[in-house]
Order: structure tokens, then C-alpha cells, then sequence
């Protein structure tokens, strides 16, 4: 077993390309059929209570390296097994994985935005009994991207990009981006929860998780220039602010789609712009003197 993983608080990482990630984990030195949680100094469950149906199990049942995996399960309402790695970072990371679902079940996963579980999700990760792999993002369904699939009695590679620094991540199934998506919080912890679709049973296994320190991802967050914004949810209107004058704002759906762009002078004291959006998250960019930030925005009317 290649593991270890610093306590949450004093978590720093090195660079994507460094010789020492913060965790590797491959499941090998466990004993085969003992819980994860019960057996491990970094991994628990939702509730923090190991040793229990909510815990993961050792499986020798698929591996993608050596012969040992983590097997998660559970009923189609989800649950009872509901494992976290807690991870309490606020740099750019890679979270890493590979996962086998079966013929006939699903998968699910989430990334919390709090150390604690419970008080905000960043993203979940449906992987459908269909094949298609769906991304929600703070718990709303993400229709803007290009459907992504993934193989079933195969091993799939799950990478996570995630920079809270320039409020950017990436996430990519097999090598190929599912999502490019704004976080903006703590990478709280990675959950892998016994639940499927919500029509399939979840049943998949885990292996290979990697933990390191990567590079700014995304558009890159200048230091030199600020952005704010509000009501954010908004409804008809928003009104920015910046430490510059001017500079040229774009709003874009999470696809990349640029739905409005304006000109704006006087954002030191404030500039108004109606929106007509339909209901949903997108971008606010600033782009001003060859700098440029980002903003999320929810639209609820």
C-alpha cells in the first residue's frame, strides 16, 4: 500500500510534476475484506463513524494494479456505504482515480467545498448503467456540455482539476473533458457514495487514487485586478465593481458560450448590466490591460 496523506490542515503540495504526491493509494497492504476506514489513518466515512455498512470494503474482486481494490456499493435510494477522503485544500490540486462499474450499475461521486461534509457541494459525478456520465454543479444539472462516456467491465481513468486560486476546474473521463467549470471554495474532500443513478444500483470499485499539487488551470486570476458583483443569484440585473475604469466583460455559460459582452467604463463607482439569461449558472470574465479574472454567477428568477 503506497499511502499517506498529511493532516488536513497543514496540507501544501509541490507541482503537478513532483516526485512526491500527497497520497497514493492502491489498496494493496490492506487485508482483503477488512474496512477501509477502520483500517486506514486517512480515509472515513460521511458520518466519521468507521467499522460499519458505511464504510468501504478491501476487494479482490477487480484491480486495476496489483490485486486489491476499494469496493463501493449500495441500493438504488443510495447508501448505506459512504466513504470520504478528506483533503482541506485551498491550492491547485489533481485528484486522480480509476474506477470499474460493472454491466448493470452505476456509480456516483462528489467534491465537497468544506473539510466538514455536508455543508456545500462543489460538483457530483453520475456515472449512468447507460454509459453516459453526467456532472451537476452545487447540486443543479448541467446540460451545456457534450455528452461524455465511459466503458462498463473496464477500468476508466477519472481525473480532477481544481484550482480555488483562479476559480477554475476540469474534470476529464478517459482523457476526455467532461466539464471546465468555476470553483470557487475549499476542496473540502472527495465522497464516494453507494449510489447510482437513481434507477441502477451503484456497485464500482476504486484504485489508484492520486493526490498532488498541480498548476494554475484554467483562465489565470491576475493579482492586479479585482472583480465584484451583485445580487449574485441575480434575477434581471447585476452591478460590477473594479479597482479599474475600464475593461471589456464577458458572460459565458459553462460551455464556453459567450452569451453577452460589454464595454464598460466607470467600474470604480459601479456599472449596471441587464441580463436576460435563462435560469443557471455561468462566468463573469473582466478582461482589462491584459489582465483578466473570473466570477461566478446564478441566475434564479
Amino acid at each position: 500500500m503506497k499511502q499517506f496523506l498529511l493532516p488536513c490542515a497543514l496540507l501544501f503540495c509541490g507541482s503537478l510534476f513532483a516526485q512526491t504526491p500527497l497520497l497514493e493509494e492502491d489498496f494493496e497492504s490492506y487485508t482483503l475484506g477488512s474496512y477501509i476506514g477502520e483500517s486506514s489513518s486517512v480515509w472515513t466515512t460521511w458520518s466519521g463513524t468507521t467499522g460499519t455498512d458505511e464504510d468501504g470494503i478491501v476487494s479482490d474482486e477487480q484491480a486495476n494494479s496489483g490485486t486489491q481494490s476499494m469496493k463501493i456499493f449500495g441500493s438504488v435510494a443510495g447508501g448505506p456505504m459512504d466513504v470520504y477522503l478528506p483533503i482541506g485544500l485551498d491550492d491547485p490540486y489533481e485528484v486522480s482515480y480509476q474506477m470499474y462499474v460493472p454491466s448493470g450499475y452505476s456509480a456516483y461521486m462528489n467534491i465537497q467545498e468544506n473539510l466538514t461534509v455536508a455543508v456545500a457541494w462543489a460538483f457530483d459525478i453520475f456515472f449512468e448503467t447507460s454509459g453516459n456520465v453526467v456532472l451537476s454543479i452545487d447540486q443543479q444539472p448541467v446540460t451545456e456540455f457534450a455528452a461524455v462516456s465511459y466503458n462498463h467491465d473496464a477500468w476508466n481513468s477519472v481525473s480532477l482539476f481544481m484550482d480555488p486560486v483562479s476559480d477554475r476546474a476540469e474534470i476529464y473521463i478517459n482523457g476526455v473533458i467532461l466539464g471546465n467549470i468555476p470553483f470557487d471554495a475549499q476542496i473540502g474532500g472527495v465522497n464516494f457514495f453507494g449510489m447510482g443513478d437513481g434507477t441502477t444500483e451503484g456497485l464500482y470499485y476504486i484504485d489508484d487514487v492520486v493526490v498532488v499539487e498541480c498548476e494554475t488551470v484554467g483562465v489565470e486570476e491576475s493579482a492586479d485586478l479585482d472583480l465584484s458583483f451583485g445580487p449574485n443569484p441575480a434575477n434581471d440585473f447585476i452591478q460590477l465593481s473594479s479597482n479599474v475604469n475600464e475593461g471589456l466583460v464577458r458572460i459565458m455559460a459553462l460551455n464556453g458560450k459567450v452569451v453577452a459582452e460589454y464595454n464598460l467604463v466607470n467600474l470604480t463607482s459601479g456599472s449596471i448590466i441587464e441580463l436576460d439569461l435563462d435560469n443557471g449558472i455561468y462566468l463573469v470574465e473582466l478582461r482589462s490591460n491584459e489582465n483578466s479574472t473570473m466570477r461566478k454567477l446564478v441566475v434564479s428568477r
